[in-house]
């Protein structure tokens, strides 16, 4: 993945008009479709992925009239429990996370207790352990279990593969930066311009982090920017990001905001 920090911007360019295409713990939570579309927008804004679509989460977990085994949405593992006698309170604690972040379930319309978790890249083994009003244990509803040195049992899921995760662009990393994504075929030259490089298509190239998938990861200041993808003498705006905008000669361009 390459990472460039932001070049000095033009002074002559001139302000582009911008046109967008799309508007805009001892409690149990339940589930609504309008806390999923907020979660999506929060997550994005704070640079965390969140490569599931909020409607499909919201009829996969409100479904669910029992606990089922753990299973994947994209890229969301859906965990569930349903408690024998009333709780206050079920979480849930991940290895990948040294065990230290409790995540709390919410509960839906049926009385089931749900929750999804959005899968890190590159791992494909998840031990967790689920807490009920602070009794730590396995998940009731996953035969698959292993125990630590100290006999203390944990929850396992294991994926065959990495999951489906849907291109979200532009993404913001945990340190600020910005990465773009572009897809399209093996072996091309890749580049991309905007108001943080002058314009300039021959600055800034993406790496083939995979085949046909070409990123790269600037450091630019907030505010809104444009941008367009460069390849084989084209021109070409960013499909994985629903907002654009129009340049100068009326060309349209890729838009978003820090």
């Amino acid at each position: 993945m390459k990472k460039h920090d932001a070049h000095s911007v033009s002074t002559n360019i001139a302000p582009l008009p911008v046109r967008h295409t799309r508007p805009g713990r001892t409690r149990p939570r339940r589930v609504s479709l309008i806390r999923y579309l907020l979660l999506a927008c929060l997550l994005a804004a704070a640079g965390r992925v969140f490569a599931a679509s909020p409607l499909d989460l919201d009829i996969a977990m409100k479904s669910l009239t029992a606990a089922q085994a753990p299973r994947m949405v994209d890229d969301a593992l859906i965990l569930s429990y349903t408690p024998e006698h009333p709780v206050r309170f079920v979480g849930v604690r991940f290895g990948n996370e040294s065990w230290k972040v409790l995540h709390p379930y919410a509960v839906n319309e049926h009385g089931v207790f749900v929750f999804d978790y959005p899968v890190p890249e590159g791992i494909r083994e998840i031990r967790y352990r689920i807490v009920v009003d602070g009794l730590w244990m396995a998940d009731p509803s996953n035969p698959l279990v292993d125990s630590d040195t100290r006999g203390d049992e944990f929850s396992v899921f294991t994926m065959d593969k990495e999951p489906y995760r849907p291109t979200v662009n532009p993404r913001r990393e945990l340190d600020g930066d910005i990465t773009f994504t572009f897809r399209g075929a093996p072996g091309r030259r890749v580049s991309i311009a905007g108001d943080f490089n002058n314009w300039d298509p021959f600055m800034d190239y993406l790496a083939e982090k995979a085949p046909g998938t070409y990123t790269i990861t600037i450091r630019m200041p907030a505010g809104r920017h444009w941008y367009f993808f460069f390849s084989d003498g084209q021109r070409i705006i960013d499909m994985a990001n629903p907002e654009t905008a129009f340049d100068p000669d009326g060309n349209t361009v890729s838009s978003f905001a820090l």
